[in-house]
């Protein structure tokens, strides 16, 4: 990633594009740190953004499936 032209806003947002599409990193969690903390003008609530959108995805994956009944 070569930075040296860019404006912050445009390093974040390239830093958070590299992010979700890295091998081996969460993509999900790097979308929102992406979206809530990688800005050059956060929200002044982007940690409690955050922090939703986290327990959110917590919340996702730690309810199992719903299995299909067999027929």
């Amino acid at each position: 990633m070569n930075n040296d032209d860019q404006t912050p806003a445009a390093f974040l947002a390239t830093l958070g594009q590299e992010l979700t599409t890295r091998e081996g990193e969460d993509a999900e969690l790097a979308r929102i740190v992406a979206e809530h903390i990688l800005s050059a003008a956060p929200a002044g609530d982007c940690v409690e953004q955050a922090m939703a959108a986290i327990k959110t995805l917590a919340g996702s994956r730690a309810t199992p499936p719903e299995e299909e009944a067999d027929g």
